[in-house]
């Protein structure tokens, strides 16, 4: 199937929709469990509808759905499919149960299953209405339980009148040592589709060049680390997000205590860099970094190792702004602050906060020894640098 130019914008929007809807619904999952919730997803595909339910499985094999509908300024529905079994172990974990004790879809069952498909869902609107700049209001959640070409034909029968497609996503659940697979839908109507793509068409160039940026940075990064600690370490991003200064302390946990490392930039490109760890995040890092002994307390030894991680993801970031942009950029040695986000991130804004609106933000994650770590990474341009930022993605 041929992709038109809007429809392929549409996609690259949708790619980055997932992945920061995937970290916002693992974000939810965590503390509803109140233990590591990992949710993933590479992106979404055109899929014809006539091609669904073969994607999906045997037509013919029961399924656990979630329905939201959506409203506001798209129509449609997002849909969450589960094969039977995977339902019926999603909520063994959900219950905290051994695996195998749930056999059928009861009250509880259908309860627990709503109220991920809440969390996951309204993660997933959020991210596409911030993404398009658009407002959508997902609704409360609907179970269904029966064969798939029961559940899913009569949704599709809907759509089919309109237009031939919509989209897919297959998405990882990880808990601890266990990973279940599972599909998500996209089905907006007709006229939801044309509103989407003409957002999509404004910021394709500037988005493309904050990505790959990021990717650049985060590649650079990988390697210097890896140098560094002597063994492989894999540092991944999807890209930077423009997000407005109000924005900024909602991506973190008010209470959790946070590592800022701050750095001035004062050649070429005026503004501050801050790369913003979470406080279990950075001692389990710390950990890491002195080959594998549990820090209890972020003392000298490991506030220097967080120092000098922050000095070569920081510089290797503003390294390849410098390069897009072609400038020099000599950023200086990073500040190290551990406490409250609000403490940590407003004095930093405070400045900006006089001059601009927004910021960059990439969310990280730190790869080592089979173990991953989440962070942020945030830059601050002076208005004169967001200029030149903005010249240079036209």
């Amino acid at each position: 199937m041929q992709v038109d130019t809007d429809s392929s914008q549409l996609l690259d929007a949708l790619r980055t929709v997932a992945v920061n809807g995937s970290y916002n619904a693992s974000r939810s999952l965590s503390k509803w469990f109140q233990r590591g919730v990992r949710l993933t997803s590479e992106g979404f595909q055109s899929t014809p509808i006539s091609e669904i339910a073969s994607v999906l499985g045997d037509p013919g094999q029961p399924i656990a759905a979630i329905r939201m509908p959506l409203a506001g300024d798209i129509d449609g529905a997002i849909l969450l499919v589960f094969p039977e079994d995977v339902g019926l172990a999603l909520v063994d974990m959900l219950l905290q149960q051994p695996e195998g004790t749930s056999t059928s879809f009861g009250d509880l069952e259908q309860s627990s299953l709503q109220e991920t498909g809440n969390i996951v869902g309204t993660a997933y609107a959020n991210s596409f209405a911030k993404w398009l700049r658009l407002s959508i209001e997902p609704r409360a959640p609907e179970f269904a339980h029966d064969m798939a070409c029961a559940i899913i034909q009569p949704l599709l029968m809907e759509m089919v009148a309109e237009r031939d497609e919509v989209f897919l996503a297959m998405t990882d659940f990880q808990l601890d040592s266990r990973k279940l697979e599972w599909a998500m839908l996209i089905m907006p109507t007709a006229e939801s589709m044309n509103t989407m793509e003409k957002r999509c068409h404004v910021d394709l160039v500037r988005q493309q060049a904050l990505r790959t940026i990021a990717i650049n940075g985060a590649f650079n990064a990988s390697r210097a680390m890896s140098k560094w600690l002597k063994r492989g370490v894999k540092i991944s991003t999807e890209g930077f997000s423009r997000v407005g200064l109000n924005e900024v302390l909602s991506q973190f946990d008010a209470e959790e205590p946070v590592v800022g490392l701050h750095m001035p930039m004062t050649d070429g490109v005026h503004g501050h860099a801050l790369l913003v760890v979470p406080g279990k995040c950075a001692l389990k890092l710390a950990s890491l970094l002195m080959g594998g002994e549990g820090a209890t307390e972020l003392g000298e030894i490991e506030r220097s190792c967080l120092e000098e991680t922050g000095n070569i993801i920081s510089s290797s970031f503003v390294n390849s702004w410098s390069t897009w942009l072609d400038i020099q950029l000599e950023p200086a040695s990073p500040e190290y602050v551990h406490d409250l986000p609000e403490a940590v991130i407003d004095g930093v804004l405070a400045e900006q906060a006089l001059v601009g609106d927004d910021v960059f933000l990439a969310r990280t994650e730190f790869i080592v020894d089979e173990q991953w770590l989440e962070f942020a990474f945030l830059l601050i341009p002076a208005p004169s640098a967001m200029r030149l930022i903005e010249a240079a993605a036209q």
